[in-house]
């Protein structure tokens, strides 16, 4: 255990650092959504000045720390692509107004407690199967790793198709080359949100990775948490502005469509 709480530690002081220069940045470019450009990074960045730290080559945290950093380098590149040189998200310029109501110091301290530290935390959950898996130094579980990293490798590219059929889908209704106001073909056929299917099963795979290693239980943590935000929060946040901007049309894909697993459309 002692092993374990060392290693969350180094884990999380590389965290906190990292999103405290991003916070600092944030205030700089007056923008809070460049956490969302730097989220994925926070982990690549962490497990890797992590194994480093540690002086760290064993073979299981290795490759869930390569497995991690390029999950992080897809998110990266997508969120940079969509958001570079567009103004706050309209989600945070709201909390901005909203918070420097009641003064600069407060929207200071909400903006890194909420923004920044509330995310620190998740990602370090997040990361368990990471944590886990350095602190157990050489230990592994052959097929453990194999079934886990199968599992990651097909979430990977099951949200990568879905994120590309999908930025294909917006791309034509920017150009006015795609009549539909829905995403309905492709996975999106089988599974309303497909790319949340696959993130889920990105981090399914990375705790299986762990889950016989001393305290590998707790690496159930990361798709535990996952899977509830991406089924309990995000996901209904869309559905309801789904639900308001093309109420027929949506309530019509929500009864023939799964949610999120997968499934032939009913009828």
């Amino acid at each position: 255990m002692s092993v374990l709480l060392l290693m969350t530690g180094i884990f999380a002081s590389v965290l906190l650092l990292y999103l405290a220069g991003i916070f600092l940045l944030s205030r700089v470019l007056r923008d809070n959504s460049i956490m969302d450009i730097a989220y994925g990074p926070a982990f690549a960045i962490a497990a890797i000045a992590t194994l480093l730290l540690t002086d760290t080559a064993s073979p299981l945290p290795v490759l869930i720390a390569t497995c991690i950093t390029i999950w992080a380098l897809r998110l990266f590149t997508r969120i940079l692509r969509k958001n570079f040189g567009k103004p706050e998200d309209a989600r945070y310029a709201a909390w901005r107004e909203k918070w420097l109501q009641k003064g600069s110091l407060y929207f200071i301290v909400r903006s890194f407690l909420q923004v920044n530290l509330l995310q620190g935390v998740i990602i370090l959950l997040v990361a368990s199967p990471f944590i886990i898996s350095i602190a157990a130094g050489d230990a592994i579980h052959l097929w453990f790793v194999c079934v886990g990293f199968a599992i990651y490798a097909f979430g990977l590219t099951y949200e990568s198709i879905a994120d590309w059929q999908l930025d294909r889908f917006i791309a034509g209704k920017k150009a006015g080359t795609e009549p539909a106001n829905l995403m309905v073909t492709g996975l999106f056929r089988y599974s309303r949100r497909p790319n949340y299917f696959g993130e889920t099963l990105i981090w399914w795979g990375l705790a299986i990775m762990a889950l016989p290693l001393p305290f590998g239980y707790l690496a159930l943590i990361s798709p535990l948490l996952i899977t509830f935000i991406v089924t309990r929060v995000t996901g209904p946040m869309l559905e309801e502005i789904f639900l308001e901007k093309y109420p027929e049309e949506y309530r019509a894909y929500m009864e023939r469509t799964s949610y999120f697993f997968p499934l032939p459309p009913t009828s």
